[in-house]
């Protein structure tokens, strides 16, 4: 899943999750696969990001490895080590880097994701 600013969404591309208005009304379900038509009824309602299957934009930002993101994250949490909710809190988030990386390396090149 890939969140992507909607003047970079071309027809074609498919919703991860449903776009929703400022008053938690749904605008378009996920798994919509997205047309001219539906980008620009979108943009008039005033919706700035969607929320993408798969990668299908460069957005220029450097991609770090999966090591790269643990060390970050070891390094951000190194002030509050020994704090319980903070390593509880830490574990979570490592395990969640390490389960996105494992579930983007079993989904095909090009397919959805």
């Amino acid at each position: 899943m890939q969140k992507v600013p909607i003047d970079m969404v071309k027809p074609g591309m498919v919703l991860a999750k449903t776009v929703l208005n400022e008053k938690g009304m749904a605008l378009c379900a996920e798994g919509t696969e997205l047309t001219a038509a539906i980008i620009e009824r979108l943009m008039r309602m005033n919706v700035s990001h969607l929320a993408l299957k798969g990668h299908p934009v460069e957005l220029g930002l450097e991609t770090k490895t999966r090591e790269q993101r643990v060390q970050e994250l070891i390094m951000r949490f190194s002030r509050v080590q020994g704090d319980p909710i903070m390593d509880k809190l830490e574990s979570s988030i490592k395990h969640a880097i390490l389960s996105q990386e494992e579930e983007d390396e079993n989904t095909p090149e090009g397919g959805p994701g």
